[in-house]
């Protein structure tokens, strides 16, 4: 999200929004893929991927609607 902030043309306070609930699991799982691919065949490599994306899953699910209330309130603030 920080390389694309000047394309997105977004304040600081929308990128680290998107930053935080971005697609963690998607990417941790593509990147599992591939290493497997490349022939990585450690299975520890697939629990701790596993791990990352159960515990993106539970910290998202915990805060998405606390972090909307504050983005919405913070927007109204703002004027935008």
């Amino acid at each position: 999200m920080l390389a694309l902030k000047p394309a997105l043309g977004l304040p600081w306070r929308g990128v680290v929004f998107l930053g935080w609930f971005g697609p963690v699991g998607v990417s941790a799982l593509f990147y599992l893929t591939y290493s497997q691919e490349e022939g990585v065949r450690d299975p520890r490599l697939w629990a701790a991927g596993s791990l990352v994306v159960a515990a993106s899953t539970v910290v998202y699910g915990v805060t998405a609607m606390p972090g909307r209330r504050w983005y919405a309130r913070q927007s109204s603030v703002s004027g935008r």
